[in-house]
């Protein structure tokens, strides 16, 4: 159960029993951060050992994640001989070490404790920093010893040689290249070296694509081609990571900055496998497949480089955000700071990220609509002032959502254009001429309001009804606003004050308050619907023995069941008013929800801060 579980998940397709991820970062097996991984290897059985801090950890094929014997500083590179023994550089140390598969940790060459270049045999040859290891097809193990800018070989009896010193780079990763010879390279640059010591510079193939920036409004958005690779500034503080290949020919890279493991899939795709996962690091290192391919990632040059077992350049390009906020197929989409979701009329996902507002098409495509800065009114080409998108959203009856946005409530189309419902100066509707009048001295005979700017517009969150009314709530005023700006205005009755508005199919109106949920009759009047005004808690039950700790996001579904988070859990509030946890069967490393959306067939949308779930009805 637990590999079929891991396979599941690492696949990208139902993360548990009914849950998927439809859009967004694809999340690791586990997602603890990893503490500085640095050296990685794979063994004959697929098992995947990595460096974690002053220890050596193994993934076994079946998902168990297990603590190899010994204690290390600072480990640095691993390699796994056909035997199970698993040979370690341990940088810290100046020494190369070996655990045997009974877990036994022995010295194989190197003094601990004491740096140099020295050749020699066992614990009289010297070391400084050795970071990547290879085993040969001969069984002897080849050192990318960084201190010393130099490739040394041990032999099978523990005879240490230099094969060649002076190098114009402190080695870190290491790949065997098919033809003969040996590949090593850190963050910036990859030498190819011979048999004989004779070394030549890798160069990149010329399908490596340049890294664009854009900027609006003075805020950046980094951005790259295909291909594209996690990256850091050049001024590194930590080493660069290191790359093996399981049978499958998928490669694994560490990324010491982040604690994290990547695998790259055989399209390119690059996923999280262990740690935090899909936040910027550094991709380097050389990996050989069992085809006999050669791959090299270099993250300072963001050169992705590949060469069949003949040598001949192969195209190598990486499907990965390197930069959050990425439009495009929604698997390969990333996201910032998800707050809200909304599911259109016209099948669309909409969601709020940040400042930003996208859209999920039916086809599965991440588009932004609206950027800071970037707000477009209606049949008018000119951009309006700055933007600021005040954390709110809905969808509308007919397309698109409703937002709030500089002071206004604003309906904004599925292309992205705005038409104003109510706001201040410079964004409302033209107040002047016959129409407006007339529209006026209707709404005073109506005993509506045709509000100006809406009070407290940002404090709660909007709703919307059947009707295509938007509904919110500030000041002990609930406000229904009609699609023409026109509002009813109903006072808020008791102490209970506002709260973020939810209206159902069966048109109650609810109010979220935190810990608590009231219900709002025509006159205003509230009474208590769920949970208590007075204690907190998690408790399922019928309504009022119900409790509730946080209720930050609510959405109904057509049969009056309300869906909401409660500090970052699922839970459902039946018609009624039977309270229970769902979302039981989400990864237990998912994190906290943020957002949650219905639509009109019943499937249930959640989101974390970067990924969005998908439970169909």
């Amino acid at each position: 159960m637990i590999a079929a579980a891991a396979a599941l998940l690492l696949s990208h397709t139902a993360v548990a029993a009914r849950w998927e991820v439809i859009a967004g970062a694809p999340m690791a097996l586990r997602s603890e951060r990893l503490e500085t991984p640095r050296g990685i290897a794979v063994g004959q059985d697929d098992t995947i050992y990595f460096t974690d801090g002053a220890t050596v950890r193994a993934l076994k094929p079946d998902g168990l994640l297990v603590t190899l014997p010994g204690r290390f500083i600072a480990p640095a590179g691993l390699a796994v001989a056909a035997d199970g023994t698993v040979y370690v550089a341990d940088a810290g140390n100046h020494a190369v070490k070996a655990i045997s598969p009974a877990g036994d940790v022995r010295t194989v060459a190197g003094q601990a404790g004491t740096a140099g270049r020295n050749d020699g045999k066992g614990i009289a040859a010297r070391f400084n920093q050795p970071a990547g290891l290879a085993l040969d097809g001969a069984g002897e193990l080849l050192v990318a010893d960084a201190g010393n800018s130099a490739l040394r070989r041990i032999s099978a009896s523990g005879v240490v040689s230099s094969v060649v010193q002076g190098l114009p780079l402190q080695p870190q990763g290491i790949a065997l290249d098919a033809r003969g010879g040996v590949v090593l390279s850190d963050a910036a640059s990859a030498l190819l070296v011979d048999a004989a010591g004779n070394w030549q510079a890798l160069d990149s193939p010329p399908h490596t694509a340049p890294a664009q920036e854009e900027c609006q409004r003075g805020q950046c958005l980094r951005r790259y081609l295909a291909p594209s690779m996690p990256t850091l500034a050049k001024a590194r503080t930590l080493p660069a990571g290191q790359m093996a290949a399981d049978s499958q020919g998928r490669l694994l890279a560490t990324a010491p900055a982040t604690g994290t493991i990547y695998r790259i899939e055989r399209n390119g795709m690059i996923v999280p496998l262990l740690g935090t996962g899909d936040v910027t690091g550094e991709l380097s290192g050389g990996a050989r497949d069992r085809e006999g391919g050669l791959r090299v990632l270099l993250a300072e040059r963001q050169a992705a480089m590949s060469w069949d077992a003949n040598g001949k350049p192969q195209p190598f390009a990486l499907q990965y955000a390197a930069s959050l906020n990425r439009d495009g197929p929604a698997m390969q989409a990333r996201f910032g700071d998800i707050t809200q979701l909304a599911v259109g009329r016209d099948g669309g996902l909409y969601v709020l990220d940040g400042d930003q507002l996208r859209r999920i098409d039916k086809e599965g495509v991440v588009r932004t609509l609206l950027e800071a800065g970037s707000f477009r009114k209606l049949r008018d080409s000119h951009t309006a002032a700055q933007v600021d998108l005040h954390g709110s959203m809905v969808a509308r009856p007919s397309t698109g959502v409703f937002v709030t946005a500089n002071g206004g409530l604003a309906g904004v189309s599925t292309e992205g254009l705005i038409s104003l419902v109510s706001g201040p100066p410079g964004m409302t509707p033209e107040q002047t001429g016959f129409v407006p009048a007339l529209r006026r001295i209707w709404a005073y005979v109506a005993k509506d309001a045709e509000p100006f700017m809406l009070p407290g517009l940002g404090q709660h969150r909007i709703a919307a009804d059947a009707t295509g009314q938007a509904w919110y709530c500030a000041d002990n005023v609930l406000w229904r606003i009609r699609p023409r700006g026109v509002a009813r205005k109903i006072e808020v009755q008791g102490a209970d004050g506002c709260g973020d508005v939810l209206v159902a199919p069966s048109d109650d109106v609810f109010m979220l308050h935190g810990q608590y949920v009231s219900r709002v009759g025509a006159d205003g009047y509230q009474w208590l619907a769920a949970g208590s005004r007075e204690r907190k808690g998690s408790n399922d039950g019928a309504s009022l023995l119900a409790r509730f700790r946080n209720i930050t996001h609510a959405a109904p579904d057509a049969d009056n069941n309300i869906y909401l988070i409660d500090d970052g859990v699922l839970r459902k509030m039946s018609a009624n008013g039977e309270v229970s946890t769902e979302g039981k069967d989400l990864p237990a490393d998912a994190g906290k929800l943020r957002a949650l959306a219905v639509d009109r067939k019943g499937a249930l949308y959640v989101a974390t801060q970067r990924t969005i779930f998908k439970l169909k009805p």
